[in-house]
């Protein structure tokens, strides 16, 4: 949890500091909201099931001794 919790404050720093990546990164982010918009509801449940997938796998990955 505490590596997770690191990659996201370190990928937060580096989005401060790169103003072009921030831009890229938003201008990304609101065309994938148009796109979810447009086929909605169902995109938003796809994208609920694929989260919740991608942190279950996160955490057990996480629990097994190495």
């Amino acid at each position: 949890m505490t590596r997770l919790i690191g990659l996201f404050g370190l990928a937060g720093i580096f989005l401060f500091i790169s103003p072009n990546l921030r831009e890229d990164l938003g201008t990304g982010f609101d065309s994938a909201v148009k796109g979810l918009d447009q086929y909605s509801p169902f995109s938003y449940v796809g994208v609920g099931l694929a989260l919740l997938l991608l942190v279950m796998i996160y955490l057990h990955r996480s629990a097994a001794p190495r």
